[in-house]
């Protein structure tokens, strides 16, 4: 077998099917056998022969397991029952293995902002990745149709992070401790449960996608959005700012409770709040960069639509207003790309064609697209004028 597989088979009168697959010791392994016409049996034997797990289900049954040695296991099929005679699909997830997505199923690579959609069958194991670094926030949201869902969040390690179940819509929020490829597994919580469903992902700070028929996207100083939250959907809204601007944020919800969270430049969550009416976020920002912001529904399974105001906030490259503290002039510029190339030109006169203007500094954008400069103040001038270009 391979991680990510479903392997079909026919259980015959007394039958004893045999797979086998490798893995390491502190890999996370899950099994699921889904069968039709009889009670499924499913065993797992270690490395050295021993039956580490058994399980057995009328239609759906499940092992969960940490490998504690390396080497390769053996799963056993066969009918729990006397005479049991039918078919059956056996699926396979390890963790931090890698894995394929068996044609016509769902899975693969994720990108924060993303809507993913799949079908749940019979004993079904989804497998959804995507990279975070240390200190990261990511929000994992999975609505579901005709099933109770159930989202499992595994690290780059394998070490299963954090779980939640819902009938309508679940959710995982947490701080990436470590930086690799995390893996999202989407099953049924509730043995033979199937169904439709689609997986959302957000992770701060970083770029995103909107997907199409979506809402979400860069912030343009039009003052108002608006928006629709599907089942389990998270918008993601972008605008960069310099320290001290006021940041004024009002989300107003139709027929669902809304949540509106508000993201640093490095990721951490600076506000929070919900409302059936009105949420409302005033922030004076301490760091300068680019902030997002969260719109989702605070209630499992609300939907609805909304409106988001913003006091003038846009997203994109912009200088903001220098600060001198004795003889210290410090310039910060925000919305470059990380690690992207600028210039900086100076002048005390305006009028002055561009290309007379006096290239000062000339390096990088940081990890958040900031950049910062010091220089000497002079009381003595009237007046200096910046202007910043990408390269």
């Amino acid at each position: 077998m391979t991680n990510g597989g479903s392997y079909a088979g026919t259980n015959s009168l007394g039958d004893l099917d045999l797979w086998s697959f490798t893995a390491n010791a502190g890999d996370s392994l899950v099994l699921r056998l889904g069968t039709t016409g009889f009670d499924g049996n499913l065993n797992l034997y270690g490395p050295n022969g021993a039956l580490l797990k058994a399980a057995a289900s009328g239609v759906d049954a499940e092992i969960d397991l940490t490998a504690t040695n390396s080497g390769t296991f053996t799963a056993l099929v066969s009918s729990y029952t006397s005479g049991g005679t039918g078919t059956y699909v056996l699926h396979l997830a390890q963790f931090p293995e890698p894995f394929i997505v068996p044609t016509g199923d769902e899975g693969g690579p994720m990108t924060s902002g993303g809507n993913y959609g799949g079908t749940n069958s019979l004993g079904d194991l989804d497998l959804w990745s995507f990279t975070a670094n240390a200190g990261d926030n990511l929000v994992l949201r999975l609505g579901t149709t005709g099933f109770d869902g159930n989202l499992n969040l595994y690290g780059p390690n394998g070490a299963l992070l954090k779980t939640a179940a819902s009938g309508v819509d679940a959710e995982i929020e947490i701080t990436a401790t470590n930086s690799g490829t995390f893996t999202a597994l989407v099953s049924s919580y509730t043995s033979g449960g199937t169904g439709t469903y689609v997986l959302h992902l957000a992770r701060f700070p970083g770029a995103f996608i909107v997907p199409p028929g979506d809402a979400g996207g860069p912030m343009t100083n039009a003052g108002n959005y608006a928006g629709t939250i599907s089942l389990g959907g998270l918008d993601l809204w972008a605008f960069t700012a310099c320290i001290g601007d006021p940041v004024n944020l009002r989300l107003s919800p139709t027929n669902f409770t809304g949540s509106l969270n508000l993201y640093g430049p490095n990721g951490a969550l600076l506000s929070t709040a919900a409302s059936s009416t009105a949420a409302i976020i005033n922030y004076t920002p301490t760091n300068c960069g680019t902030f997002t912001v969260l719109v989702s529904s605070y209630a499992s399974g609300g939907t609805g639509t909304y409106g988001l105001s913003a006091n003038g906030l846009s997203d994109g490259l912009k200088l903001c207003r220098p600060s001198i503290k004795g003889t210290t002039l410090t310039l910060n510029g925000v919305g470059g790309i990380t690690n992207g190339g600028f210039l900086l030109f100076t002048t005390t006169n305006v009028a002055q064609p561009a290309d007379l203007w006096t290239p000062i500094l000339t390096n990088r954008f940081d990890q958040f697209g900031v950049l910062t400069y010091t220089n000497v103040y002079s009381p003595g001038l009237r007046q200096q004028y910046f202007r910043l270009l990408e390269r």
